[in-house]
Formats: C-alpha cells, structure tokens, sequence
C-alpha cells in the first residue's frame, strides 16, 4: 500500500525502510540526504508489519508510526508512504518494483547496520540467490552508522563472496550529530522521564506528550484502538476518540466504568451498549 501526494511511477525512487518508532529527526534529514546527493524524484518511507530481529515491536501501534509518517510527510511532494508485508528486502524488492513501475529506478536507503545484514547468510537459505533477487531490482544507498563507514562499507564488499555485488551499493557519508541518533535512544530517553527534544520533529514530540506514548497511559490509548477497531464502522461515526480518552483518564466511576470497558474483552454490542450508557456515542452525547 502506498500514500502520498500522487501517485508514484517510475523515476528515481529511494525507499526508506524502518520501523520508525518513533520517526526522528534523523530518519527525515536522511531522506533528503540521500534525495539530494543522488537526485532522486521520490522518497518512500516504508514501513513493514515484519521486521527482521524485532518480531516483536514494542512502543507505539502500527497505526500510530503510520499516523506520523503521513503527518511529517504530508507537506513534501517528493515524499511517500509505503506499507509492505515483508521482512526480508530480497522479498520486499520486487514488490516495490511491481508498486512503483518496472522501470523505475529504485535505491534502498539502509543504514551501515543494515547493510550488514543484508549480506549476512544465517538470514537466508540460499543466500547468493535472495542477494541476486534483491540486486536484480535495487541499488543500495548505505549510509554511515555509528562507527560504520566508508572502510567497513569497502572492506564488506571486498570479500570475495560479496565483490559481484559491488557496483550496486553506494556510500551516504552523514553529519555525525546525525549518524548515532536512533529510534531506540528516543524511547529510552522518554520511558525514563527525559523529554524528546529535538530528536524528533515537533509533530512526534507532540504526539508523544500527549498520548503518553512509551509510558503508561499509553497503554490505554492502545486498548481504546483495539476495542473501537472491533466496531470501526460504527466507532468512526459515534465515536470520538479524544473525547474518550480524556473521559478514560479522568477520576470517578465514569473514568472506572470505562477504562473497564476498555479492559475487558466482550461482544461487539455489549461494546456499542456500554459506550452509549457512558454517553460516548455522539447519538447519545
């Protein structure tokens, strides 16, 4: 599934790949990074409900990362959304060139960490033939992680195994206020009570103070979204989820009577019953 602004077919497509959670500052300045030094007409920020190493994704829903991303790409031409199904990027390649048009031009924006993995066999049967898969459609763009660079990238490549492969990855050197920021560092600052800062953009810091997102109260958000999505098509009507939540996080029986609800697994209508006793459906507001 791909968002944005228009459709995207063919050109130069860098596609972004991440769990994003949080987006950071540092996920959008190597988009357009990598958009400038290698000229590319589009960015995709793709986001896969399977990611290799964290089959277990913790912190923020997949519809709360993919909230934000729309959010901090909505003003950018260039930029797009992508969501995918696959772990693997020898299995997410051809699908993003069948997404984007045969004849786009297509470069995955990794970082050295990643690229690692890529050419790390335990990953894969046969590994020689996911490789050519992968480089059958794409080019990689890697850039510069930590105390990975250029060297590591060259003396990677050089292995014997690995020199077919070489003209098809290409060096991103990055700012190093840039290189060791991450995702992880942001939630671990934010569980132990330090404010996000300029780690990520205003909208994510934003959204992370008042969902209470990598904290506690989150959790309420998450069993509220996983309630309403059992009566999505009702929800969307009757339902307004800020006014919920508000309600939920407050004191007194009502706040108890709801976060009860929102806690305890039962039927669709006792769902609908319950929020219009509460006089949370917009019928009955």
């Amino acid at each position: 599934m791909v968002d944005g602004p228009e459709p995207v077919r063919g050109g130069r497509v860098g596609v972004l790949p991440g769990s994003f959670n949080p987006p950071t500052a540092a996920h959008l300045e190597l988009a357009r990074a990598a958009r400038r030094r290698f000229e590319l007409d589009t960015v995709a920020f793709s986001l896969s409900s399977v990611i290799v190493d964290k089959e277990r994704v913790e912190g923020l829903c997949r519809e709360d990362r993919l909230l934000l991303l729309a959010l901090l790409t909505a003003d950018d031409p260039w930029a797009a959304v992508v969501v995918v199904n696959r772990g693997l990027y020898s299995e997410q390649a051809p699908a993003c060139s069948t997404c984007f048009g045969g004849d786009a031009d297509l470069r995955f924006i990794v970082g050295m960490d990643k690229v690692l993995q890529i050419f790390d066999p335990r990953y894969y049967e046969d590994r020689d033939a996911a490789l050519d898969t992968l480089f059958a459609h794409v080019r990689l763009i890697a850039a510069n992680r930590e105390d990975w660079g250029d060297e590591a990238l060259r003396a990677l490549l050089d292995r014997p195994e690995n020199a077919r492969y070489r003209d098809r990855v290409q060096p991103l050197t990055l700012s190093p206020h840039l290189r060791d920021q991450s995702s992880s560092a942001v939630r671990r600052g934010v569980e132990g009570g330090e404010p996000a800062g300029d780690a990520v953009a205003p909208a994510v810091r934003e959204f992370i103070e008042a969902t209470g997102a990598y904290r506690e109260p989150y959790e309420l958000r998450l069993a509220a979204l996983d309630t309403l999505y059992t009566v999505r098509l009702w929800a969307e009507e009757q339902v307004a989820l800020d006014a919920l939540l508000a309600r939920a996080e407050g004191p007194g029986q009502t706040g108890g009577s709801l976060r009860e609800l929102l806690l305890t697994p039962m039927s669709s209508e006792d769902i609908k019953a319950g929020l219009e006793a509460l006089g949370l459906a917009r019928s009955r507001a």
